[in-house]
């Protein structure tokens, strides 16, 4: 996948530009993002520990129908995300989508979300899901804004876990074949 780019709107510093890279899940720039990520979930959810089951491995993001991409502003990391098919015929999940704070409310991670969902509809899934949980309210804000729904709930604990759905239907993504046409 080559180099796709956002132009931020608003941004009184001029057009900077975010660019998104496939790059392996387990690199410097992954890991770096990943231990901020942690430490986010962290502050917000004290006793918390990642799990498999919950974030999957760097080896999700391997493999036919997968991508990991690292978003780039200015040279420096400031988004990730990646993409894995469900044994469910159609269906992929967006994992590990994550951005920076110095990096929020530019477009980034409506950016990221947008290329991961295109790729999936590249690769012929119909469906993407996602599971994130209510105390990472950004998160929630921007999933529900892009047409995601709850289709699940998890209570654990004090917490609420979330799983969302989007179906593709007849979308049309930019540079990309609509799945089910």
């Amino acid at each position: 996948m080559g180099a796709r780019a956002q132009r931020r709107r608003g941004d009184p510093g001029g057009p900077a530009v975010l660019a998104l890279r496939a790059e392996p899940s387990d690199g410097p720039a992954s890991h770096a993002l990943w231990e901020e990520y942690m430490a986010l979930v962290a502050s917000r959810l004290p006793g918390f520990e990642a799990t498999e089951e919950i974030f999957a491995t760097p080896g999700a993001f391997t493999g036919p129908g997968t991508a990991w991409l690292v978003g780039y502003d200015g040279g420096a990391p400031v988004c990730c995300g990646g993409l894995r098919p469900l044994p469910e015929d159609g269906v992929g999940e967006i994992k590990r989508m994550f951005v920076t704070a110095a990096a929020r409310r530019r477009g980034h991670g409506r950016a990221l979300l947008a290329e991961l969902e295109r790729l999936a509809a590249a690769s012929g899934c119909r469906h993407v899901r996602l599971f994130t949980t209510e105390v990472l309210v950004e998160a929630r804000a921007l999933y529900e804004s892009a047409g995601y729904r709850v289709v699940g709930t998890v209570p654990d604990g004090e917490r609420t876990d979330i799983w969302l759905e989007k179906a593709f239907y007849n979308a049309t993504f930019s540079g990309s074949t609509r799945p089910g046409a």
